[in-house]
């Protein structure tokens, strides 16, 4: 008995609610159907990692509205700025795991750019609105509306431009080249 309590212990310290697959895919259906992505392609998937970032939590979104505004910002929020960039780009590859699923579900539906060469998505199933009617996605369709409303072109922006779009000419753009 007590070495299941550690173990059970141990396993709940592992646990990262972030590489949870339900809560990514929480996040990436309330991303698309806030983008209306389920009426036109949302170009880049890569793109999504940064919008999950900023959706994340309200701190996030906070100091997206700051960065947005042109603020300068202060030591903090540039740290916490190359953070949520360097999140983004980890957050891809289980991003990408979490699509390929969702298109075997027939939720979505996955399709290469052939101009870009990149992966653009588009949301083809009803039940994501069953999904918002039960505010199960309440939250983050919010967040994503409001990015969707802050940044004009959103589903259709080059990962480039909206990465400058919110880190300016910060050090953080400097990193992609």
């Amino acid at each position: 008995m007590i070495a299941v309590s550690k173990m059970d212990n141990k396993k709940r310290m592992m646990f990262i609610l972030e590489e949870d697959y339900y809560f990514i895919t929480i996040k990436l259906l309330s991303i698309l159907k806030a983008l209306e992505c389920d009426k036109k392609y949302f170009a880049d998937f890569r793109k999504l990692g940064l919008i999950f970032e900023l959706i994340k939590n309200k701190k996030n979104l906070s100091l997206f509205n700051r960065l947005i505004c042109g603020s300068n910002p202060n030591v903090l929020d540039a740290e916490e700025a190359v953070k949520i960039f360097c999140d983004s780009k980890l957050d891809i590859a289980v991003i990408k795991r979490v699509l390929f699923f969702l298109e075997k579900q027939q939720i979505l539906e996955l399709k290469k750019n052939n101009k870009t060469g990149n992966i653009d998505v588009l949301l083809k199933n009803d039940r994501i609105n069953k999904l918002l009617e039960q505010e199960i996605l309440k939250e983050d369709f919010q967040r994503a509306n409001q990015l969707r409303k802050t940044i004009r072109g959103l589903r259709s922006l080059k990962l480039e431009t909206l990465q400058s779009k919110v880190f300016g000419y910060s050090e953080v753009t400097k990193w992609v080249n």
